[in-house]
């Protein structure tokens, strides 16, 4: 069985679509269905199944997959309609009844779950999956029984088995078992959608990333960049052994980085090509823009962006790896002064203003040294100059078009807006509107930083605003618009602003340290070589903590998850009485001392940092670029080390093996650059 349904049922829904053009329409939408799915989007993969299943709607297996998708994404009165239907289209189906009893168990229906696992067991005698299912959920439901008929059940029982979370419940092994499909998956191909002439598309600006695997039984032995039907690009791909997949199965890694600047500006099919041994192709295509590069000082707080030297003969790998880390302040905001001149728009109706009232003035509130200056339409312009919220008003010619149903603006009124804008010289500018027909207007601002809520059509907004309350009848909106204009605001102003904490225990004493050697004068360093995530650990908290014994005054404590084997770490450093090694957990209270007491404190991207910088310890991080440094970076003293690499931002968590470049984003990062960081700090 797989999380989704057994190997049977998928390969009926897979490939039992019958031939014809309405068969390829199916195929098409099957196909984006299960890409939704692979992605974690399972309402949009539901809704994609269903509209195949308007092709060819007699097929079994294309309910139990909707279904499935319908059941994770927590709608199950759609979940269970699609299993029924399935259930009539293909009678005595165990694999099916075994999924009903999934259901039922998941949708807190356990009489009607046991009545599903004991009709697949009939159906197909002495099957385990079945049958341990039954015994299992028999056992607990019996339990529960016996405690209701027993009397009042002890305080830690006590909860009503009806009206608990059973999508909180753990799966049993079967359920949780999967499968992996052959073919190819492109998880990173570039990583910006920008607005063009051409309509807004993805877009490769000179070193980009191209990442991803295909599962195959069959070797994988190269992987070609295509430009426009040229290739640009081979590289091996590297092979992993699959982790629960079929034995024949193997994953095979590439992660190419590329430098397109060679390329002039303009729209490119660009395809990835993965040829097997047998000279069999598979291959991903995409319509994107290839446009100029741009300069690392342009948007220095982005490792995503990577220049390099187009003289310089050494390869892509070899000049981004050669290039020094990037060490940046941990105190940071987005912008890199508090906004001057703020522009509000409101260019829609009379009432429109006037529920955004409160909003501004909380606006006017969170920066009172801004400047707010308001484009309004003509319908709510009188309105606003008697606020006395706005330092300057602007009135925006953007009427409705009645043969379009939608407002327009021509392009020479769009120049006229544009410079009567430019002076003001706008550092944010802000679009109070929820329909997103106005949000392009934030574009003839000039400022670099655009904000509204959100919207598909609005993808280049520097930052977007979303949330909503649900009546519980029809799920529209409670919230009064006024109130989400307000948290609207909030939410810039919070963004907008440094929010730091320090916050030192009381509690602690410096001889709770005594044990490990560490006197009331005496000044240490600590290293944690810990995280949760094992290839999110630098390998060189060894190397470092030599330099740091020999080069400085102070003692080093060296914190590791797993126990410190004297082989692992040089003999000198051993010796030194300034050295102190610590493997295992220890109490809380004593960890936090040694976090809160040190000098500087060294760490990977994992939860001790952030506690030291609560602590108001001056702290060193060593952030791999799988997340942002900027968001997930410690706040307060000290500083953050990452990398540059064009890959940054993967989000890699339980498929380490997808990385494809031995996460250089992390050991890349030198020993020598580490001890000068934490030496400036002392």
């Amino acid at each position: 069985m797989t999380r989704f349904g057994s190997a049977r049922l998928w390969r009926a829904a897979r490939f039992v679509i019958p031939a014809g053009s309405s068969a390829k329409i199916a195929h098409r939408l099957y196909k984006r269905g299960t890409e939704a799915r692979n992605a974690g989007h399972y309402l949009a993969a539901a809704i994609l199944y269903e509209e195949a299943i308007k092709f060819t709607p007699g097929l079994p297996g294309i309910h139990i997959q909707t279904g499935h998708m319908y059941k994770e994404a927590g709608d199950f009165d759609a979940a269970e309609a699609h299993y029924t239907t399935a259930d009539r289209l293909g009678p005595g189906n165990a694999d099916l009844a075994l999924q009903f009893g999934h259901f039922y168990k998941l949708s807190g229906r356990p009489d009607q779950a046991i009545e599903s696992y004991a009709k697949a067991l009939d159906m197909r005698p002495g099957w385990s999956d079945a049958a341990d299912e039954l015994a299992a959920l028999r056992s607990a439901y019996d339990d529960r029984r016996a405690r209701s008929d027993g009397g009042a059940a002890p305080a830690d029982q006590s909860v009503d088995f009806d009206r608990m979370a059973p999508e909180l419940l753990p799966r049993s092994e079967p359920e949780v078992r999967r499968t992996f499909r052959d073919g190819l998956q492109v998880r990173h191909f570039g990583a910006r959608r920008e607005r063009s002439r051409w309509g807004t598309m993805r877009t490769l600006r000179g070193v980009e990333a191209i990442r991803g695997h295909v599962i195959s039984p069959v070797p994988i032995v190269e992987v070609r960049i295509v430009v426009d039907g040229t290739v640009v690009r081979t590289e091996p791909p590297t092979a992993h052994d699959m982790r629960g997949g079929a034995p024949s199965q193997r994953k095979y890694v590439f992660n190419i980085w590329h430098d397109f600047s060679g390329f002039a500006h303009g729209r490119y099919e660009v395809e990835v090509r993965c040829i097997d041994v047998g000279n069999r192709t598979l291959f991903h295509r995409l319509q994107v823009v290839i446009a100029a590069p741009q300069a690392e000082a342009d948007l220095p707080r982005s490792d995503g962006l990577v220049s390099i030297d187009p003289n310089d003969l050494r390869s892509v790998d070899d000049q981004v790896n050669a290039r020094p880390s990037a060490v940046r302040a941990a105190t940071r905001t987005l912008l890199p002064h508090p906004p001057r001149a703020i522009l509000v728009q409101r260019v829609d109706q009379l009432g429109d203003l006037v529920v955004s009232v409160p909003a501004i003035r909380r606006l006017r509130a969170l920066f009172p040294d801004a400047r707010l200056v308001g484009l309004l339409s003509a319908a709510n312009a009188g309105l606003g100059a008697t606020l006395g919220l706005f330092d300057a008003i602007e009135i925006a010619t953007f009427p409705e078009d009645p043969s379009e149903g939608r407002r327009v603006m021509a392009f020479g009124d769009q120049q006229a807006l544009r410079e009567r804008l430019r002076p003001y010289a706008f550092d944010v500018a802000i679009d109070l509107s929820e329909s997103a027909a106005s949000r392009p207007l934030l574009l003839l601002s000039g400022a670099p930083f655009i904000y509204g809520f959100r919207s598909q059509q609005a993808v280049w907004l520097s930052a977007d605003a979303t949330g909503a309350t649900h009546d519980p009848v029809n799920g529209h909106e409670t919230a009064a618009h006024s109130a989400r204009l307000v948290a609207m605001v909030d939410w810039l102003g919070g963004i907008l602003s440094g929010h730091a904490a320090v916050a030192p225990n009381p509690a602690l004493r410096r001889d709770m340290l005594a044990g490990h050697g560490l006197g009331d004068n005496t000044p240490f360093i600590v290293l944690h070589a810990g995280a949760r995530l094992a290839f999110s650990r630098w390998r060189h908290y060894a190397e470092l903590a030599e330099r740091l014994v020999t080069e400085t005054r102070h003692h080093v404590v060296l914190l590791s998850d797993d126990p410190i084997a004297a082989g692992d770490l040089p003999p000198g450093l051993m010796a030194s009485e300034r050295f102190h090694a610590v493997s295992g957990r220890m109490p809380f209270e004593t960890f936090d001392a040694l976090l809160s007491f040190c000098a500087v404190f060294v760490g990977n991207d994992s939860g001790p940092k952030h506690l030291a910088a609560l602590r108001g310890t001056k702290v060193v991080s060593l952030h791999m670029a799988r997340l942002n440094w900027n968001e997930w970076g410690q706040e307060g003293d000290g500083v953050v080390i990452s990398r540059r690499v064009p890959c940054a931002g993967c989000g890699i968590h339980d498929a380490p093996e997808e990385c494809g470049k031995d996460f250089v984003c992390l050991s890349g990062i030198g020993v020598e650059e580490v001890f000068t960081a934490v030496t400036d700090l002392l």
